[in-house]
């Protein structure tokens, strides 16, 4: 399944349209939910003669040999950028567009990691920066997602710590928070294998409850947005491999709040078929600079 396939359920459990139709009742008209999904857009191709297009070109050639011959779809291919000259930037740009996904990576010294996917999905570019905000690498990598975001979440906590509940008034948090520890200890052991969701949508919490599991949750290092489907937030929390995903409308109104216990949430991944897509579409862009 590619990305553009992954649409969330979305719920409706209250409100106008969650009940059956009464005779008599009075119709309802209520604010619809995003419906656009973001679909693969033509760059506006360079000229082949203009400055920078034969180190972009030499370049697409190696992503091109590069997604031929990848033996696995998660095995990650760096190509550094760093000789490229401020045409070829200019020109890299135009080319890769802006994506679906974009992230953001605070590491341990203080440098940053910014992060925004080509209009290729899989195909990422990737620039850290230092703590005083100079350059310090700046690489294109074919992955399903960039290796340092897997390794930054990787170096979240392994034992999750339930704190004790006090005096907040709580509903449904403290089983909750058990779910969560058990289900962390299992993913700490796994490397993040598999899949498991815990849907506040759909379960009866409370604000407090849900600002109880945010202070046992804690904040991660990795940021990641995607538009793929109305507008994505997915935001690490300071427990390895759990992450705080929330889906939003056009007015940010939040649609879906969930915990994902996994490696990475899948709505940001480029699946196998994604990458498939990708090497298609840059090899149009490397035949149609050479034929022209």
């Amino acid at each position: 399944m590619n990305r553009a396939d992954f649409i969330p359920i979305l719920p409706l459990v209250s409100g106008p349209g969650s009940q059956p139709q009464q005779p008599g009742d009075e119709a309802w008209s209520c604010l619809p939910l995003p419906v656009e999904v973001e679909t693969w857009r033509a760059p506006a191709f360079p000229e082949p003669g203009e400055p920078g297009a034969a180190a972009v070109l030499h370049l697409l050639h190696g992503m091109i040999d590069a997604l031929e011959s990848l033996a696995s779809p998660d095995k990650a291919i760096r190509f550094p950028l760093d000789a490229l000259d401020a045409d070829a930037h200019r020109l890299l740009a135009q080319v890769f567009g802006e994506g679906e996904v974009s992230a953001r990576v605070a590491l341990d010294d203080g440098a940053t990691v910014q992060i925004q996917e080509a209009r290729y999905a899989g195909v990422w570019r990737v620039i850290t920066l230092g703590a005083q905000g100079e350059r310090i690498a700046d690489y294109v990598e074919i992955a399903p997602a960039p290796s340092v975001v897997f390794e930054a979440s990787a170096r979240g906590a392994a034992h999750a710590a339930i704190p004790p509940v006090g005096e907040a008034t709580l509903m449904n948090a403290p089983s909750l928070a058990s779910e969560i520890a058990a289900i962390h200890a299992r993913a700490v052991q796994t490397g993040g294998a598999g899949q498991h969701t815990i849907n506040f949508s759909l379960l009866p919490v409370s604000p407090d409850d849900l600002a109880w599991l945010e202070g046992m949750l804690g904040e991660g290092r990795v940021g990641l947005f995607s538009t793929g489907y109305g507008k994505c937030m997915v935001m690490a929390t300071a427990l390895r491999h759990v992450w705080r995903v929330r889906y939003f409308d056009g007015t940010s109104k939040v649609l879906l709040d969930t915990v994902e216990i996994t490696r990475l949430p899948e709505v940001v991944l480029a699946a196998p078929d994604d990458l498939r897509d990708s090497l298609q579409h840059l090899r149009e862009i490397v035949q149609w600079l050479e034929s022209h």
